[in-house]
């Protein structure tokens, strides 16, 4: 993960939820609302909200993220 307090990437976004690359990008093209940002064609987000996503996604409530 990058050193900054901000996930850049599938990779680092991979790594902080402790899941593949491609299982992120599961969940991104799945649950549209995640709280990651598109800049300069490059997801970026701090780990606050990607944290609570995670927290959602493994109790099985993800309507909000919808």
């Amino acid at each position: 993960m990058s050193k900054v307090n901000v996930l850049k990437g599938v990779q680092d976004r991979a790594e902080f939820v402790g899941c593949r690359p491609a299982m992120v990008i599961k969940h991104e093209r799945n649950h549209p609302g995640r709280p990651i940002s598109l800049e300069s064609g490059r997801r970026i987000g701090g780990p606050e909200k990607p944290e609570a996503f995670a927290k959602d996604l493994a109790a099985g409530g993800t309507e909000r993220w919808v």
